[in-house]
């Protein structure tokens, strides 16, 4: 799901008379003035490789893996379902067994019960997943594509809304689009087309499916100890060599950040560098690849660590003796 070219969002009116064409549910006046929320989950947008179809599904649970403490190469990311880099990651296809494998939690959108046109009730699961500090990958037609079903898959990473259960036309959705290192963000009534891309797909380079729609929310980790502590991984640069084209890997600088630490309690902080050596529970009898103990002066402590940019590291945070 590579991309041909790049158009950059323009007005919402048209995105408005879209909706209204379409019938799409509109925002019910209630006396006064209902107060506004945005919420966005602290996720630094990451560029694809194009190569092979592209790999948009890839970069998409790169930078939610990150959320939760793991780094995946694109490649390690597809070589998950298909170590030759010829099956692509797909929402609704694939994308969960890679999850799986990650050890990471996910819940998809239940396309088969949800009455079309299924819009509505989507960006309102997807709201709902963000409000409770889950990226969804989504997925969308482009204006260069021709697939019946989507041709991109991007990660959503906020919403501001007046709440968190029910679509507005006038909600605005935050994303990353895996082709620039800023994120996106477009009100929701701009965001709904059909695969032929006419109504806002004349102004917008990307439109979220009208009638079927496709998601998998990134839920958390799989922890059967109920003990590990969150941890995120934040790294320096927004692209990784790609290996594809032929680039080298390197070393990429990154901070590994613990937080809802207890101060002068002992931790253990567990690196795997092999996702199958990643456990669920018994964490200190696991075969780990590095621990780093400690004991904070903060709730939250922050470490540099280097991983090589064609690699995978998992990095889990627990009490001593976990």
């Amino acid at each position: 799901m590579s991309h041909v070219s790049r158009r950059r969002f323009v007005g919402a009116a048209a995105g408005a008379a879209f909706a209204s064409a379409f019938n799409l549910p509109r925002m019910l006046k209630a006396a006064g003035t209902p107060t506004t929320k945005t919420v966005i989950l602290p996720i630094a947008p990451r560029l694809q490789w194009n190569e092979l179809n592209g790999y948009c599904g890839e970069c998409s649970i790169q930078q939610a893996a990150l959320y939760f403490g793991t780094y995946v190469s694109q490649a390690a990311c597809r070589a998950i379902v298909n170590p030759n880099q010829q099956t692509e990651v797909l929402v609704a296809v694939n994308d969960q067994t890679v999850l799986a494998a990650l050890r990471l939690t996910s819940a998809e959108y239940n396309y088969n019960l949800a009455p079309a046109p299924q819009f509505p009730s989507y960006f309102a699961w997807i709201k709902q997943h963000i409000q409770a500090g889950h990226p969804v990958m989504i997925v969308a037609f482009a204006d260069w594509g021709t697939d019946p079903s989507y041709d991109h898959i991007m990660l959503a990473t906020g919403f501001s809304s007046i709440d968190s259960t029910t679509y507005h036309p006038n909600d605005r959705l935050y994303f990353n689009d895996n082709f620039y290192n800023t994120p996106e963000n477009r009100t929701a009534s701009t965001l709904a087309d059909t695969q032929a891309m006419a109504g806002n797909g004349a102004h917008y380079e990307f439109c979220l499916p009208l009638q079927t729609d496709y998601g998998c929310a990134v839920t958390g980790i799989w922890d059967a100890s109920h003990a590990a502590l969150p941890v995120q991984i934040y790294l320096r640069s927004s692209s990784e060599p790609d290996l594809i084209a032929g680039a080298h890997p390197i070393p990429l600088d990154a901070i590994v950040t613990v937080t809802g630490l207890t101060i002068g309690q002992s931790y253990s902080l567990y690196r795997y560098n092999d996702y199958h050596s990643v456990p669920t529970q018994d964490y200190s009898k696991s075969h780990y690849t590095t621990v780093t103990k400690f004991v904070p002066t903060k709730t939250v402590a922050a470490f540099s660590v280097g991983i090589p940019s064609n690699s995978v590291a998992v990095f889990r945070c627990l009490p001593a003796g976990k």
